[in-house]
């Protein structure tokens, strides 16, 4: 058992407070978005000493990995674990199945592009389970045709949306989207941001209503200076879902996807595969958008837990690359979690910790990596809220 420290992601739709709070510091001018652990190229964890994470592992593969792990997965972790405070929206984004990361990323590297224009940095997929520790809103899938017919219809400008969205299929109305001129798209987008940021501005316009969104993130290009860009209608044909703490919800390959507003931990394979959709001031592929997205309409549906014991609840995603536990624990109420063959990581999120040898005290926001054959007791000495994430080996 070793405790490690997380890193800190700057990005800025983050928040400033939640973060630095669970880290016990103040909060300060930059934000906070991302508390990663795991061994991800841009940002591995940490031992108490300084030592990276990712640097032990590919060392030491066999002994931080276990034998199964590393003969499924290679020299490295096969999850990434994170805490997101989500202030602002995020791009609207798909990511690949295994199979198109393996593709995507030969591709990219014999033509030599760029970082900056990349789609596939790895070849690997990059599913995402996130449980919502907080209201969460987020953008998921398409939702069905009724629904959007329903919401195009509200506003006079959307016309010549309405028109093409009944007269083509799902899939050629992205690609309208994408390919409508700048001064098209301002066209059909503007009278709508016009005529309803006064509402918004008087919040008169519920978080439940895909225009919120619609506005909030219109004013935000305005004020970065940026055009309006076609995400701004997909806001309106995908599902808007709103979860509420302890929900969790899992976003496979091909289903396009962003996070809205609100904080919660994602649980995700090592990847940084990501094709995006707007909503952003990166790199935009429609090609690789439209070859890749999943064209299903659909009602969103969470991931129920399954509840191992009275402490903890376990969601398991239709992918092998990681589980995650949530355990609640009353003060002096003790729990032995057990590696099984695979690493684990354990994640304070609220109170105290503590190993029956010990030697780790874990508070909030504080971690333990749990090697491939360890087993300990855990004692919280307060009321506990932690999440275990670990992966399943044949």
């Amino acid at each position: 058992m070793k405790k490690i420290k997380g890193i800190i992601k700057h990005y800025a739709w983050g928040g400033y407070s939640f973060i630095a709070s669970i880290l016990g510091r103040e909060p300060g001018d930059t934000p906070n978005a991302e508390l990663w652990f795991g061994d991800h190229k841009d940002g591995a964890a940490s031992l108490e000493d300084g030592t990276s994470l990712k640097e032990l592992i590919t060392s030491y593969p066999q002994f931080f990995l276990g034998e199964k792990v590393q003969q499924q997965y290679g020299c490295r972790l096969p999850f990434l674990l994170k805490i997101l405070d989500v202030r602002a929206p995020l791009s609207i984004q798909v990511h690949p199945t295994i199979e198109q990361a393996h593709q995507g990323f030969l591709r990219e590297n014999s033509l030599n592009i760029e970082s900056g224009l990349r789609n596939y940095k790895d070849d690997n997929h990059k599913p995402e389970l996130m449980l919502a520790l907080s209201d969460f809103y987020l953008l998921h899938g398409f939702k069905f045709r009724d629904k959007t017919v329903e919401e195009l219809k509200k506003y006079r400008s959307f016309a010549p949306l309405l028109v093409q969205y009944q007269t083509a299929g799902l899939k050629d109305f992205v690609e309208y989207i994408f390919h409508l001129a700048q001064e098209k798209l301002n066209s059909i987008v503007g009278p709508v941001v016009d005529e309803f940021t006064p509402a918004y501005g008087s919040h008169l316009i519920s978080k439940k209503e895909p225009l919120f969104w619609f506005i909030r993130a219109a004013l935000q290009a305005k004020k970065d200076g940026r055009p309006y860009d076609p995400g701004l209608i997909m806001i309106f044909i995908m599902n808007l879902v709103y979860m509420t703490e302890g929900q969790v919800i899992f976003q496979g390959a091909g289903v396009p996807h962003a996070y809205l507003e609100g904080i919660n931990v994602e649980l995700m394979s090592n990847s940084d595969n990501v094709v995006r959709g707007g909503l952003t001031v990166k790199h935009v592929d429609v090609d690789e958008l439209l070859k890749i997205t999943r064209f299903e309409q659909f009602s969103p549906k969470l991931l129920a837990g399954v509840k191992k014991s009275g402490d903890e609840i376990a969601f398991y995603p239709p992918v092998k690359d990681f589980v995650l536990s949530r355990f609640t624990l009353k003060k002096d109420r003790k729990v032995n979690i057990c590696s099984d063959g695979a690493p684990s990581i354990i994640l304070v999120l609220s109170g105290y910790i503590i190993d029956s040898k010990k030697s780790h005290e874990i508070g909030s926001g504080e971690a333990i990596y749990l090697m491939p054959d360890e087993c300990c007791e855990l004692l919280a000495l307060s009321d506990t809220s932690f999440v275990r994430a670990y992966c399943a080996v044949n």
